[in-house]
């Protein structure tokens, strides 16, 4: 039986859930009757709908494990599916997100050197190379550590009848924190990758800016906009993965001190915010989606307005 708080966290979760699902489809089904219509996809719509896609598979593995949290939670053997769901999900979101930033960093920018030269040439011609080759790199070392943590979790919760079986679990538990911190580890590339994409366009847009004041330009200059909507998409990524990351450590914590429904439930309310957040604000900056996102507005209200004549 659920306590009203349990019930209240996972109405929102859903919520969340479906929110995401739809805001993400919605930009999935956008950029793929774009596709068919022009029979070619520019590079930062395939960026965009492989994130929306990962971003549906995250919402649906965040919500799965909240479910079955309440289902069986101190039963060690469901992990092993969804969680293989949720890294698979988890890792192509974070580096798809980081692709995009970085995309944005080099279409928007303007540096002399000539690595970033090199980088601005050729990011349309090698984006596809860029999205799946280093992710399926990490995700066939992840997956062989993800192999060793279910062994020392199950490890864990078995009864032994041993007399040394006390030291075995600890063993375990030390060798399932290892591999978590290596997991983390691998995780700071890409938040690294997009931390110094946002740093070097603060800093274009400061260089611009004193240009702009030197030549006694206008203020409203199409560079510094899109200097400035670019930072929004990658500082609103950066802050809401932060979320996710703490409601992510607080459902750790949750597992591992406290054996709380009621916080792990709160942690996975709290990591639904990133894959529905993030993808309003980029149907906001994008001019495309925008304007799709404003017809089917009209087009529900003028259905509306129809029923009701």
């Amino acid at each position: 039986m659920l306590s009203n708080g349990e019930t209240v966290l996972m109405v929102l979760a859903t919520g969340e859930s479906l929110l995401g699902i739809l805001v993400n489809g919605f930009i999935v089904l956008v950029n793929s009757f774009d596709w068919v219509k022009s029979k070619k996809m520019p590079p930062s719509d395939l960026i965009l709908l492989s994130l929306a896609i990962s971003r549906i598979g995250l919402s649906c593995a965040i919500i799965w494990n909240s479910y079955l949290i309440l289902i069986s939670f101190d039963v060690p053997t469901y992990v092993r599916i969804v969680d293989v769901f949720l890294v698979l999900s988890h890792n192509s979101n974070i580096w798809f997100a980081t692709i995009l930033s970085t995309f944005y960093f080099l279409k928007i920018t303007n540096f002399s050197n000539s690595l970033f030269l090199w980088m601005k040439l050729k990011i349309d011609k090698i984006v596809f190379m860029l999205l799946w080759g280093p992710l399926i790199i990490t995700l066939s070392i992840i997956f062989p550590m993800m192999e060793r943590m279910h062994y020392h979790y199950g490890s864990i919760f078995s009864i032994g009848k041993e007399r040394n079986v006390s030291q075995e679990v600890q063993v375990s538990k030390s060798n399932f924190l290892m591999l978590q911190a290596l997991l983390g580890l691998l995780n700071l590339i890409p938040l690294s990758l997009s931390t110094i994409s946002f740093s070097l366009l603060f800093l274009s847009l400061w260089r611009h800016t004193q240009q702009m004041q030197l030549n006694a330009t206008g203020s409203r200059d199409p560079s510094i906009e899109a200097h400035v909507r670019a930072m929004k998409a990658v500082s609103s990524f950066l802050i809401l993965i932060l979320l996710y990351y703490m409601g992510y450590f607080l459902n750790y914590w949750s597992h591992s001190k406290v054996n709380s429904k009621l916080v792990s439930i709160l942690s996975m309310s709290i990591m639904l915010l990133y894959p529905f957040g993030h993808s309003v604000i980029l149907i906001l900056w994008n001019s495309k989606l925008r304007q799709a996102s404003l017809w089917v507005w009209q087009q529900a209200l003028f259905c509306l307005r129809g029923r009701k004549s």
